[in-house]
């Protein structure tokens, strides 16, 4: 079956993610339920292996560049499904992000306050927080350092580097010269460039243009960089609201609005995620769409998405809004 683009999807995830080609996702949301009694389909029998199903079909349809965020609201869940992914997925782990839900704008606020400051309860700091646990395919320490093997085989300062100096006939230890290391010995660094266990800054590519009398290496620096980081996975800093919360790992989100869900996630809260982890056009998945957040951001930030739900009054609620969602201007 062909899977429709922009559309609710009524069904089971794992019945209907089989239907999506390998790789062809750039980011998946999930928020799946968190088995604790909620309604009848928040009570999953064998809860962890289920979840191990559904993490192998993320990691299947999930492309090597891409990103996943997973929400939960319990900490001795998290750290089990964490194992899970480490154990039994590909998935590597990035960050452990905390959502506040305590915010001036929740119409609840007042209530909120005075529930935390009873009083002789014992809450135990417990309160209005949920966790989002954010995964990719890569690993890496920052722009110099890339291990993963995706990126080596294709990245392109060393393909690049490799055709040009046999082009010029120069060898390694010709071009290593001109990076003495501090005691003036030979350095390992054009080894390095050219089996793309790092990357060549621009002060070094130009160095070596100069040197080849400006015959060789005549791509422009940041042409080959915007390549290597079409490879790796997106994180838009640049491209997101400028508050510094947007950027931080701990969120500061009222809960979602009314809407005939019993919990419903902030539309401005999922289209951060998607701001940061995609560009426009690509991609999104989200196999438990419930009143289609999801999908509703993705409209709102001109991305693609793939929205499956199962229960049929949640299908439409996620239906209207997103027939009533509009692109917004950014």
């Amino acid at each position: 079956m062909q899977i429709e683009l922009n559309k609710i999807i009524l069904g089971d995830c794992l019945d209907v993610m089989k239907d999506i080609p390998d790789k062809s996702v750039d980011l998946v949301i999930l928020d799946p339920p968190y088995n604790i009694g909620k309604d009848t389909w928040d009570k999953i029998d064998n809860y962890q292996a289920w979840l191990v199903y559904v993490f192998k079909e993320c990691e299947r349809v999930l492309s090597p560049a891409g990103s996943m965020y997973l929400f939960h609201n319990k900490i001795h869940v998290i750290f089990q499904i964490m194992e899970n992914l480490k154990n039994k997925t590909g998935f590597i782990f990035k960050q452990f992000v905390t959502w506040c839900k305590i915010d001036e704008a929740f119409q609840n606020n007042g209530y909120v306050k005075q529930r935390l400051s009873i009083d002789m309860m014992r809450n135990y700091y417990g309160g209005f927080t949920e966790y989002c646990i954010y995964y990719t395919f890569q690993d890496e320490t920052g722009l110099e350092a890339i291990t993963d093997e995706y990126i080596k085989p294709k990245n392109p300062f060393s393909i690049y580097l490799k055709a040009e100096f046999e082009k010029a006939g120069i060898t390694n230890r010709e071009i290593a010269s001109l990076f003495p290391s501090k005691t003036g010995g030979m350095t390992g660094c054009v080894s390095n460039w050219i089996n793309g266990d790092n990357v060549i800054t621009e002060t070094q590519y130009l160095k070596i243009r100069h040197f080849l009398n400006g015959e060789y290496l005549r791509k422009e620096y940041e042409y080959l960089r915007k390549e290597y980081e079409d490879l790796r996975y997106k994180f838009n800093v640049q491209t997101v609201n400028g508050d510094v919360y947007c950027n931080s790992n701990v969120w500061f989100y009222p809960p979602g609005q009314s809407n005939g869900h019993l919990t419903p996630k902030p539309v401005t809260m999922i289209e951060n995620i998607i701001r940061h982890s995609t560009n426009k056009k690509d991609l999104i998945l989200d196999p438990f769409a419930g009143s289609g957040t999801s999908a509703e951001a993705a409209v709102n930030t001109h991305r693609n998405f793939i929205a499956i739900e199962k229960e049929p009054k949640y299908v439409e609620i996620a239906k209207r809004r997103v027939a009533n969602a509009q692109p917004q201007l950014f």
